[in-house]
């Protein structure tokens, strides 16, 4: 099958190696939607082809995910098996969860770093990875958290070869008004509200205004619908819970989580027999790892 997304996505991969692309995504989407925790190569590729992609995009894309440490693999006979990294399933869970808030106990926990534009795949990596954890960005140079995530970082983030560096530190606001302020801008709370109606729209036309889930849009093809949970999903990423005292009103991060959850039922309701269909038509069925509530 011709991809309709070769070009386009390997485009963006190229220039920008932290961002989390569609590709990447729909890969990872492949494990969640079938509830498993290691998939063989030939499931995914079958799966993926559902979205459009062809077989050496996706080939090409799971080498690309584990030499990032997005994913591992282990060859089993001809076949290889493909499992999600530690520090991603501990994000889906996160999400997943029940929500829990961090405590504010009066200051940020902080990571102040330089690091030059000759390093800036480095830079890029510490950034992505701190927001991983939790960060936020104050500033140029300086990401601040509630509670300190330095030694996970230490282990998934190369040395800063000299002049580059980074160290950590506790920054304590002079008041909660404050600490309100400088949490706003470090997580981005004005842009992430200005991103939801667009969002929660969309959401809407696929389930009567939440009244009728899987009703709206009859005939939404599986790639158009991934345009909207991919797009819900970077957002779930980017805004982690926040301390409730810091923050008024709902915080973008519930809102977000809510839309994932609407994300999650139209899935089941459209596409979820056709994708156990697509992995039970291949050869290494027996093979894939599920999680226990499949």
């Amino acid at each position: 099958m011709a991809s309709v997304y070769d070009v386009p996505k390997r485009q963006t991969d190229v220039g920008d190696r932290y961002r989390m692309t569609r590709i990447a995504f729909d890969v990872i989407s492949a494990f969640g939607c079938l509830q498993a925790s290691g998939l063989p190569g030939p499931v995914i590729v079958s799966i993926l082809g559902e979205h459009g992609y062809s077989s050496s995009s996706v080939h090409n894309q799971l080498v690309r995910m584990v030499r990032r440490g997005i994913l591992c693999s282990e060859r089993v006979g001809r076949v290889s098996v493909y499992r999600l990294s530690a520090h991603i399933l501990s994000g889906f869970t996160d999400i997943a969860g029940d929500h829990v808030f961090p405590e504010y106990e009066g200051r940020f926990h902080t990571i102040l770093y330089s690091v030059p534009e000759a390093a800036r795949g480095v830079r890029d990596r510490l950034q992505y990875i701190a927001r991983s954890l939790g960060y936020g960005q104050l500033r140029p140079g300086i990401l601040v958290g509630f509670s300190d995530r330095s030694a996970q970082l230490d282990a998934r983030l190369p040395a800063i070869a000299d002049p580059g560096w980074y160290e950590t530190a506790v920054l304590t606001p002079e008041s909660v008004e404050a600490a309100r302020r400088m949490t706003s801008r470090a997580f981005g709370l004005d842009a992430a509200l200005a991103q939801l109606p667009a969002l929660e729209e969309r959401m809407n036309a696929l389930s009567a205004n939440g009244s009728a889930p899987g009703t709206g849009r009859v005939g939404l093809s599986l790639s158009s619908f991934f345009d909207l949970y991919f797009d819900v999903a970077r957002d779930v990423m980017a805004h982690p819970l926040l301390p409730e005292v810091l923050v008024e009103g709902t915080q973008p991060a519930v809102r977000f989580r809510k839309l994932m959850n609407q994300c999650n039922l139209e899935y089941y309701l459209r596409f979820d027999q056709r994708i156990l269909e697509c992995a039970g038509s291949c050869s290494s069925y027996d093979l894939i790892e599920w999680l226990p509530q499949r």
